[in-house]
C-alpha cells in the first residue's frame, strides 16, 4: 500500500479567526452613562469562545493507493477480480473541542490544551480507482449466469477497498505527524498576534 500526505491548511470561518486575533489584544474605552466623563479599559484576553468559531484546524490529506484482488467462489469455480484503488481521508483537529489554561494577560503566555487528531472523510475515490483485471476458474469459465457473480465481486472489491483507507488512516506515524503539524501552526498564528501559546494534548 502507499500513502502519500499532502499537508495544508483548512481553518475554518477564517473571519471569525481574524477577530480572535484582534480581540485577544484588544483594549476598549467608552464613556460613563452618567455623562461625567472618563472611561475604562477592558482587557479581552483569549478565551475559548473566541477560538471555538475556527471548528476544525486540517493539518493533512492523506492520499493512499493499494491493489485489492477480491474472489468469490462457487461450487463449481470461482471469479476473481483486481483493482488499482485510490482514496484519500483528512486529519484534523477538533478546535471546538479546546480550552486555555494558565493564561497570564500580562506576559501574553497561556497553554491551549487540544483533543488529539482524527481521521475524517475516508473514501475511496471512484473516478480514479479501475478495474484493471477479471478471471473466471472452474466451470465459470464455461457456464451462463457469471455476469450476476462478476457484479457481485466487483461490489465485493469495492467495499474492502473502502475499508482499506479507513484501516490506512490509523496509522500512528500519521497522527503523530499531523501534532507536529498543528502545532506549529498554532504557535505561528498566536505568535503573530503576540502571545506565546504552548501546545499540550488532552485524551
Amino acid at each position: 500500500m502507499r500513502i502519500a500526505g499532502l499537508f495544508i491548511l483548512i481553518v475554518t470561518a477564517t473571519a471569525a479567526g481574524f477577530a480572535l486575533g484582534r480581540s485577544s489584544s484588544a483594549i476598549s474605552s467608552s464613556s460613563s452613562d452618567s455623562g461625567r466623563g472618563g472611561s475604562h479599559t477592558t482587557h479581552l484576553g483569549l478565551t475559548v469562545e473566541r477560538l471555538q468559531p475556527l471548528s476544525s484546524l486540517v493539518t493533512a490529506r492523506v492520499e493512499v493507493a493499494d491493489v485489492v484482488e477480491t474472489t468469490l467462489a462457487g461450487h463449481t469455480g470461482s471469479v476473481k477480480v483486481a483493482i488499482l484503488v485510490k482514496g484519500d481521508f483528512l486529519l484534523g483537529t477538533d478546535l471546538s473541542a479546546a480550552r486555555f489554561e494558565g493564561v497570564d494577560v500580562n506576559r501574553r503566555t497561556a497553554t491551549l490544551v487540544l483533543t488529539p487528531p482524527v481521521a475524517a472523510s475516508p473514501r475511496v475515490d471512484h473516478a480514479r480507482t479501475r478495474v484493471f483485471a477479471i478471471s473466471t476458474n472452474g466451470l465459470w469459465q464455461v457456464v451462463p449466469g457469471v455476469d450476476e457473480a462478476t457484479t457481485a465481486v466487483i461490489n465485493r472489491a469495492y467495499a474492502d477497498a473502502q475499508r482499506i483507507v479507513m484501516a490506512a488512516a490509523d496509522d500512528r506515524a500519521l497522527l503523530d505527524r499531523a501534532r507536529r503539524q498543528a502545532e506549529s501552526v498554532l504557535r505561528a498564528f498566536f505568535a503573530a498576534l503576540g502571545w506565546t501559546v504552548a501546545i499540550r494534548w488532552g485524551e
